[in-house]
């Protein structure tokens, strides 16, 4: 079974918790787990303390990785600053440890991983699991890899997205 990890363990000053659960509850996980230093108001899901968050985005990881059921042998890794990146159809082959989206050569989010091999690679700090895993790819969108890590960011993010909009509606019409 598949279970989504969002990592979220800042403090909620851009998005609020909310963003990323419509995303994971789109991505066909039977549970979601929020990493996350706050409380939550979500009943359907489950709160994982990032207790050690200060130490690297690895630590918030770990923290989700460790809640995970022995019957949940996958797990499908949001990151809450990445506001534009919605869950593709991704799934792991025979002999794959991790998927995910690339644009432009670079590797985006959500990512799914094979559950015991990610929490046996999981390195320190930053490093996160791209560099630990085999990692296969599949066509992503700019959303895939922009990381908001600003207010300022955010607004013009939503400022791109809405004129993006716009030119494809005229286009259409």
């Amino acid at each position: 079974m598949r279970a989504a990890i969002i990592l979220a363990a800042g403090a909620s000053r851009r998005f609020g918790p909310r963003d990323k659960l419509k995303d994971a509850r789109a991505s066909g996980a039977w549970r979601i787990l929020l990493v996350t230093s706050g409380p939550i108001s979500a009943r359907d899901v489950s709160r994982v303390p990032a207790r050690n968050a200060r130490s690297g985005l690895s630590a918030s990881l770990a923290a989700g990785l460790a809640a995970l059921r022995p019957i949940e042998r996958e797990a499908l890794i949001f990151l809450a600053d990445m506001p534009f990146a919605r869950a593709p159809r991704l799934r792991l082959g025979p002999g794959m440890e991790a998927i995910r989206p690339a644009f432009r050569g670079q590797p985006g989010h959500p990512m799914l991983v094979r559950a015991r091999i990610a929490k046996d690679r999981l390195g320190k700090g930053d490093t996160g699991l791209g560099r630990a895993l085999r990692t296969a790819f599949v066509p992503g969108s700019p959303g895939h890899v922009f990381d908001v890590d600003t207010i300022a960011a955010l607004r013009i993010a939503r400022r791109q997205a809405s004129r993006a909009a716009h030119v494809m509606t005229a286009r259409a019409g």
